[in-house]
């Protein structure tokens, strides 16, 4: 009778080795894009100030207008601005809205939108500005129920 050996594990394949540091590797990559994506643009134009308008005014959940006024540290209004609005919901887990803002007089930008839910948001503006900075400005509001 031939003593009894324990088994022991053996060295995982070369090529398994590979294709577990591959999938590592992608992993890491994928969490680093994603994190890149969900980082807001710098603000580059401090001394602007812009401001949010909303109609109806309460917010209530359905179509609404959404108005951004720029305007310079002097209080002259800047036109010639592109802007896109994003809609955050303050909890995780709802899509969020999207829209751009067309100028509809100097400095003056309007957004046709739709709240989807009553709670509480955020609407977060990145405007990019004619001389070429990005600005962005984040406005709260509570959406309410019609």
């Amino acid at each position: 009778m031939t003593p009894f050996k324990p088994r022991t594990a053996s060295a995982p394949r070369p090529s398994v080795r590979l294709l577990l540091a591959v999938l590592i590797i992608l992993l890491i990559a994928i969490a680093g894009c994603q994190r890149a994506s969900q980082q807001a643009a710098a603000d580059q134009a401090p001394e602007i100030v812009a401001t949010l308008a909303v109609a109806p005014d309460p917010a209530i959940v359905g179509p609404a207008t959404l108005e951004i006024q720029l305007a310079d540290d002097s209080g002259a209004p800047l036109p010639g601005a592109r802007i896109a609005l994003k809609g955050d919901m303050s909890h995780a887990g709802m899509q969020p809205l999207l829209a751009d803002a067309a100028e509809t007089a100097a400095g003056v930008y309007q957004a046709q939108w739709s709240w989807s839910m009553a709670g509480d948001w955020f609407v977060t503006a990145t405007a990019t500005l004619p001389d070429g900075r990005t600005l962005v400005r984040r406005f709260d509001l509570t959406v309410s129920r019609p």
